[in-house]
């Protein structure tokens, strides 16, 4: 099963960073947490896959018992700029994105599975179309974020969890 906790960050001085959302994690899940080799997060001693993502006011955590698990958030409108941004485009992707698909749904989808595979942005990322993997990925917005989880077994249920700070 696979729980995400979402926690809205009101005041400019609790805005989270990468540092500290891994000490809110474990604090809030009563977890140690490590990285692997390729940067990617653990929980020492359990069972468990965790990944995150934050912007500066949200912090996003996705936990499976199942299986490998990546998740990413961002800014729902987040503008295209060829020239930023061309180079991580596969030519689906930027079809789906003049056909209306906003760009921060394509961003999410595709950091999800590099998070889920452990690669990290990287630059091939134009290789990838995260429309047409043998991954399973959920994208959806909440609160105007774009949100994307990329998980190892379909019977892994979503919930979605929300707290305040």
């Amino acid at each position: 099963m696979t729980f995400f906790l979402l926690r809205k960050f009101l005041h400019k001085s609790t805005f989270v960073d990468g540092k500290r959302a891994s000490k809110l994690i474990e604090s809030t899940f009563n977890i140690r947490i490590r990285k692997d080799e390729r940067g990617k997060p653990y929980i020492i001693g359990e069972e468990k896959f965790i990944n995150w993502s934050h912007t500066e006011r949200f912090l996003v955590v996705a936990i499976s018992t199942i299986g490998n698990i990546g998740i990413d958030a961002e800014h729902l409108i987040i503008p295209y700029e060829e020239s930023l941004y061309g180079w991580i485009l596969h030519e689906q992707e930027k079809t789906k994105l003049k056909a209306g698909t906003l760009f921060s749904e394509i961003w999410t989808r595709k950091e999800a599975i590099l998070k889920y595979t452990g690669e990290g942005i990287h630059e091939n990322m134009c290789e990838l179309n995260s429309y047409a993997l043998d991954y399973n990925i959920s994208s959806f917005t909440y609160n105007n974020l774009s949100m994307s989880v990329c998980y190892e077994d379909c019977s892994d249920v979503l919930k979605l969890y929300t707290s305040a700070q």
